[in-house]
């Protein structure tokens, strides 16, 4: 059994799924793509045994032979086309991976032909996200819960538990344990305990305040790592009081990021300078935030028209990331102190992802994290203007015609070193927007009994398939 803080969003591809990491890391025991991430996050093939790249715009892959669905039916490269398609078509959170795909055809039983609007060459770090179904299943309301990951879904009480039964079809090694319990258990504190007790094997978001203790523990290990999530302040820059470049200034002369890693995250974290983390390529390591400076902060609130100070509500979570709750009240008390008064608003994140998506919040504590390890992941979704197939999540209502074309520059680079430039180019300039403010970088961490055998995987994610019962003693 495992202990988690929180429920997912959803079961791909039925709302109320949201563009979540945790529900996708959840789904991804569920569903595969042609390609996965191994434990050290490298790509590996998944569905796909092999590929070419016969032209900067084509991949052919070829299916592993003998591929099933968890519910018995055969896997075949019409599938997986139709399953790539169906997110832009039918609007799903998916489709902010797979964007750059202009065509995906069947070339006879095992063959598939992609076919990209452009050069794509980080096409195959986003695959793990081209989740593959029936094809038949896909226009049904609900779409059964059919993959072929090592689980299959097995039961769901949304904000109590969810169930996972091993897949009798899986194309590799059976899974060790025959079925995973997930049981939501918000306090961190009660998380930690059933583990100690016997009552869970594993459990995520353990509280920083007590990992020390437990890494000197007997019977269980406790691990921490840096993490890959940004946390970060959205602001709507298309309304008032965003919408003036003084207040977002502001609001960034406003914050002390050392200070919020020692407050609100006990020191076990790292300042965030930029919207990706530094293990992310496109990372700029001359990138640096404004220095604190309360005096110009309160000068430019006046110049814009406030010279005593705003009220603003701050709309975060309470049980996504690490000390979330924390995190919104140290930066109320810091925007508190340059006469931006703030009204902290932690909700479950069930509700925060609609209020976000739909643009009913001004400003929002949230994060973002590079899972396919490329920087592109958070400019295209987050930073792209909205209404095409770019900026899906784009919170801030941000729309600049320079970042847009950088962006695409990035997209279509036909080298490396291109895109490298390119994406640094793209962060420079939206540092310099101030839509989003980048604040932290929690480090992450889990706690695994003895009696689990696991080698925890670079992203700490607790995946059931990689474990397996720990030797009898």
């Amino acid at each position: 059994m495992i202990a988690v803080r929180a429920d997912v969003t959803g079961f791909f591809p039925n709302p109320p799924l949201a563009n979540e990491a945790y529900t996708w890391l959840v789904n991804a025991s569920i569903f595969e793509g042609l390609t996965r991430r191994d434990p050290e996050h490298r790509i590996e093939p998944a569905l796909a045994v092999r590929w070419e790249n016969p032209d900067e715009r084509t991949y052919v892959f070829e299916l592993r032979d003998g591929l099933r669905f968890s519910d018995g039916r055969p896997v075949q490269a019409r599938d997986v086309a139709a399953s790539l398609l169906a997110p832009a078509r039918q609007g799903w959170p998916t489709r902010n991976y797979l964007h750059s795909i202009e065509s995906a055809e069947p070339q006879g039983a095992r063959l598939l032909r992609i076919r990209t609007r452009s050069p794509d060459l980080v096409l195959l770090t986003k695959l793990p996200w081209g989740y593959v179904l029936p094809a038949e299943s896909l226009n049904a309301k609900p779409v059964p819960t059919v993959g072929t990951g090592p689980y299959r879904l097995q039961s769901w009480t949304p904000g109590r538990e969810f169930v996972l039964g091993r897949n009798p079809y899986y194309r590799g090694p059976a899974a060790a344990f025959a079925e995973a319990r997930f049981v939501v258990e918000p306090d961190g504190r009660a998380r930690v305990a059933r583990v100690m007790d016997g009552r869970a094997d594993l459990a995520d978001h353990v509280p920083f305040e007590v990992l020390d203790d437990l890494k000197t523990r007997p019977g269980v290990l406790a691990v921490e790592r840096p993490g890959l999530t940004v946390m970060f302040l959205g602001l709507r820059v298309d309304r008032a009081p965003f919408d003036d470049a003084r207040v977002r200034e502001a609001v960034e002369l406003a914050l002390d990021r050392e200070t919020l890693v020692a407050s609100a995250l006990g020191g076990h974290g790292q300042v965030a300078t930029q919207l990706v983390a530094a293990a992310v390529a496109g990372f700029d390591p001359n990138l640096r935030p404004l220095t604190r400076d309360l005096e110009r902060a309160r000068a430019l609130l006046a110049d814009a028209g406030y010279p005593d100070g705003l009220e603003i509500a701050l709309d975060g979570t309470h049980n996504r990331y690490p000390r979330d709750r924390e995190l919104i009240a140290a930066v109320a008390a810091q925007l508190g102190q340059a006469g931006i008064h703030v009204r902290g608003n932690a909700v479950d994140k069930r509700d925060f992802f609609p209020l976000v998506d739909s643009g009913r919040s001004s400003f929002h504590l949230v994060g973002f994290a590079c899972e396919a390890g490329d920087a592109g992941d958070a400019l295209d979704q987050l930073a792209y203007s909205p209404g095409g197939r770019l900026g899906a999540i784009n919170s801030a209502g941000l729309r600049d015609m320079e970042l847009d074309r950088l962006i695409d520059s990035a997209n279509n680079s036909t080298s490396p070193v291109q895109r490298l430039q390119s994406l640094r180019r793209a962060l420079g300039r939206l540092t310099a927007l101030r839509a989003y403010l980048p604040l932290v970088v929690p480090n992450d961490a889990v706690l695994v009994s003895n009696r689990v055998a696991w080698e925890p995987p670079l992203d700490l994610g607790l995946r059931p398939a990689d474990m397996r019962p720990a030797a009898a003693r």
